[in-house]
């Protein structure tokens, strides 16, 4: 695990490390718009210690993270799957009609990269997170935009499938 703070932008000739909370990140983040997740997925409890490989749409590997007691695994329409903490999840997901089937609810602001090329960061979670030039750079957030203050990257795919502005 990286500690917050400890992680430079540091440039190389394919991928951009950036601290997720750099201050062009958080001013962008404070001034984007909300959008509201849309769709369904599916879910079920995480087992203590279960890993996660975040795969894109298009194959890439995205991050890992590991699951810790009361964790949920979600796994979008797309078939990614991601793991989310059980307070989080309640938070951002109802339980549908269907076993394992939940409805999206959550918020979020998010900007485009602003650096126009490939970028990582350190997530919340303490794994390397890796976006294309393209990629959006979100923070939860309530209906009213309180921010959680915990950027993390989404695919623009997948964030454009998922995700509507309010």
């Amino acid at each position: 695990m990286v500690k917050e703070g400890s992680f430079p932008i540091t440039k190389t000739a394919e991928m951009e490390k950036i601290d997720r909370k750099a201050p062009e990140i958080l001013a962008a983040l404070k001034e984007a718009p909300i959008f509201k997740k849309q769709g369904i997925v599916n879910a079920r409890p995480a087992i203590a210690g279960e890993k996660i490989d975040t795969v894109l749409a298009g194959g890439a590997k995205e991050t890992t993270n590991t699951a810790n007691e009361g964790d949920w695994i979600v796994k979008n329409p797309s078939g990614e799957e991601y793991i989310i903490p059980g307070k989080k999840f309640e938070a951002r997901y109802e339980k549908g009609s269907e076993e394992g089937v939940y409805t999206a609810k959550g918020h979020c602001k998010a900007v485009v990269n602003p650096f126009g090329k490939p970028i990582s960061i350190i997530a919340s979670w303490g794994e390397e997170q890796k976006g294309d030039e393209n990629c959006m750079i979100a923070d939860v957030c309530d209906a009213e935009g309180n921010q959680e203050g915990e950027p993390y990257i989404i695919e623009a795919k997948a964030f454009a499938d998922t995700y509507k502005q309010v």
